[in-house]
């Protein structure tokens, strides 16, 4: 079978994907389209209120979670951390949300690690997210440190995080940031601040 794969992106931190496939077989006669799915893997995705737990006795907020052992802590609008124990395959990854010129725009698993890949596993200790001057990954004893490009000309956030392995394959998001829309608001440019009566 003959598939062909499209990729369209638009300069707002916005993509879409999909994927022709044309159904042709080997003598290059058209056959009739399949809808045959591959089934999911079901095994992590839910999540239950149970399975968390939150403290908000500080400014930090931090998520234990059970089903993985990793704690979650945002500590501002432009740092959160992760900490546990990782093994090869385990993700980390942050998603951001930013102002370009008063556009809004967003990241999705662009800053982060594949334990294994892009670093050793296993790996026990904290996965620290920041915003940044560029882009790259340090590691020192028990850390990792992604740093993450201030995407935006009016300022980045971390939105979110992504540390399952089925969230990450679905491109959605596993520890979301309870302050985002606080942060975002900050970013706001002020469209009349120049306006003088």
């Amino acid at each position: 079978m003959d598939r062909r794969t499209f990729v369209t992106t638009t300069g707002l931190g916005m993509g879409f994907a999909g994927c022709l496939t044309t159904a042709r077989n080997e003598s290059g006669g058209e056959t009739e389209p399949s809808n045959e799915t591959e089934p999911m893997d079901s095994e992590n995705d839910s999540v239950t209120s149970s399975d968390a737990e939150t403290d908000t006795d500080s400014s930090d907020q931090t998520v234990t979670t059970d089903e993985t052992h990793r704690d979650v802590t945002f500590d501002s609008c432009e740092r959160a951390r992760v900490s546990g124990t990782f093994e090869a395959g385990d993700v980390a990854f942050a998603n951001t949300g930013f102002y370009q010129d008063g556009l809004y725009g967003d990241t999705r698993l662009e800053d982060g690690v594949v334990f294994g890949e892009d670093v050793d596993a296993p790996f026990s200790g904290t996965v620290i997210f920041e915003i940044a001057d560029g882009s790259h990954i340090r590691e020192r004893d028990g850390e990792i440190i992604v740093a993450i490009s201030d995407y935006g000309g009016d300022g980045t956030v971390i939105s979110s995080l992504t540390t399952r392995q089925a969230d990450y394959e679905r491109v959605v998001p596993t520890h979301e940031n309870p302050d985002t829309s606080d942060c975002l608001g900050d970013l706001t440019p002020d469209d009349h601040s120049d306006a003088s009566g």
